[in-house]
């Protein structure tokens, strides 16, 4: 509020002197206030869920990854996975207390170079059905502002903490199996799921275009992520809004590979068509296309010449559908 008076006194006093001046007549003030406030009412881009209500995401993500290293490597991935909110209470000024969970969680990797092929609805994997099942028992907690900015998450290392004491003879398989679902549906994927499609709102309204940046988890990477986004018109029942997103490395990445020692650095683009609806501001449909350039440097290697770059590019589309119970 102080900041408030101290932006806004010294324009009414110009404005009032200029009034004064130019002897504005008061059906024009009139006229300016109501422009504003109906600015203000269609501009109006914000949460307005109601407790006891669910608010659902249904969510499809396709991952295709193909390396230029000497043998060429292609990994597909698939993810798809309904996120559900229920809506707690909503607490002023603009808190929104929900309890989330995830159900519908299906998982698949194919990568025929690395030998690997994994399906989560096959059964062929009593671990992997067993673990999915596990997560889709539990519940986190979540408190966002009404811009859609996450204020807090709790519980999840809980859930992932629980499928960790899963008996198995075969330790081994056992971690790749968490760590792929960590990696897919953990606390670092979540916030970026959230992120692109929940945290889309701006800060200070009315606006028509603004900027959000975050920290994007490209699988286990960390990645700046400035998305821009415009508010392009609304509909008896939708806001439309679109929005690019551009991704680069927070620093360079030093791993041990089977290449040897290398470092990585990462750059990308992501679009975004949102569909929102008006009433409550909870996402509708959502059309995301994201492309990526991942840049391996060789280090040290017995078999590579130090400072070759080997490039990789992965695209994923995602689509979203949301709904309202």
């Amino acid at each position: 509020v102080i900041s408030i008076t101290k932006t806004f006194n010294p324009l009414i006093a110009i404005f009032i002197n200029n009034m004064m001046h130019w002897r504005i007549i008061p059906g024009t003030l009139i006229w300016l206030a109501l422009s504003n406030s109906l600015f203000s009412q269609e501009a109006r881009l914000a949460y307005n869920l109601r407790p006891g209500h669910h608010y659902l995401l249904d969510i499809e993500i396709q991952q295709n990854t193909r390396s230029e290293s000497m043998i060429s490597e292609e990994i597909s991935m698939f993810s798809h996975l309904k996120l559900d909110f229920l809506v707690d209470s909503v607490e002023k000024p603009g808190l929104i207390h929900m309890t989330g969970r995830y159900s519908e969680l299906l998982l698949s990797m194919l990568a025929p170079g690395l030998s690997l092929d994994l399906n989560s609805k096959t059964g062929r994997n009593r671990i992997l059905s067993d673990l999915i099942d596990t997560m889709q028992r539990g519940c986190f907690r979540i408190t966002m502002k009404e811009s859609g900015e996450l204020v807090s998450l709790k519980g999840m290392n809980e859930i992932f903490k629980s499928l960790a004491s899963y008996p198995s003879s075969d330790s081994a398989e056992l971690e790749v199996i968490l760590n792929t679902l960590e990696e897919a549906y953990g606390i670092n994927a979540f916030f970026s799921i959230f992120n692109l499609f929940v945290a889309f709102y701006p800060a200070v309204q009315p606006i028509r275009n603004w900027t959000r940046d975050f920290t994007y988890f490209l699988n286990t990477k960390q990645v700046q992520m400035v998305n821009r986004y415009y508010f392009t018109r609304t509909t008896e029942k939708l806001n439309i809004i679109q929005g690019l997103g551009m991704l680069n490395s927070v620093k360079e990445y030093s791993e041990t590979t089977s290449l040897g020692s290398v470092k990585s650095s990462v750059s990308g683009t992501q679009t975004y068509d949102y569909q929102a609806f008006r009433e409550s501001g909870w996402l509708s449909k959502c059309v995301s296309r994201q492309r990526v350039l991942v840049e391996t440097t060789i280090v040290e290697s017995p078999g590579l010449p130090s400072g070759l770059k080997i490039p990789s590019y992965t695209e994923t589309l995602f689509e979203v559908k949301g709904s309202e119970l």
